[in-house]
């Protein structure tokens, strides 16, 4: 093997590092990208119980995206917490996101908007609903909104 051919076979060898090299970072910052949302979750209240109201059922993960692990558009609530600063406000609390009648502190177990994170208080509630969901799905309010169940199930 000749000088040249030598140097061609490492710039290949060095070219192909680079790609892969490329590829492993782009990935690595996807998936942490994918894998920092989920402590948005302790800054709402029942953030890691609100539940799934498609048929599948489960713990809705990423409360504030149409879809549940978090990929996608933001739903109605995730643009409200979004514009409250990623904080739980009175105003936050106090709103109907998703508009199916119910306020997002009613439907995340804070009915009277006092929780808030690291207060050390124990919400007596459950999440009953999801704030970014219109449900019941088949309610007259839900029936022009995204029918977020019919992707995921």
């Amino acid at each position: 093997m000749n000088y040249e051919s030598m140097l061609w076979s490492f710039n290949l060898d060095h070219q192909i590092q680079m790609v892969v090299t490329k590829v492993l970072i782009f990935m690595s910052s996807a998936v942490l990208a994918v894998n920092c949302f989920p402590s948005l979750r302790a800054r709402i209240p029942n953030g890691n119980h609100v539940r799934n109201p498609c048929p599948s059922g489960g713990v809705w993960e990423a409360v504030g995206h149409f879809d549940p692990i978090g990929w996608g558009e933001l739903n109605p609530f995730g643009y409200d917490f979004q514009s409250a600063g990623f904080q739980w406000t009175e105003s936050l609390c106090r709103l109907d996101s998703d508009s199916d009648g119910m306020t997002n502190g009613f439907e995340l177990g804070d009915p009277t908007c006092t929780w808030t994170p690291n207060s050390g208080i124990h919400l007596i509630l459950n999440a009953t609903g999801h704030p970014g969901v219109c449900e019941p799905l088949q309610s007259h309010l839900c029936t022009e909104q995204i029918d977020v169940c019919s992707t995921l199930d």
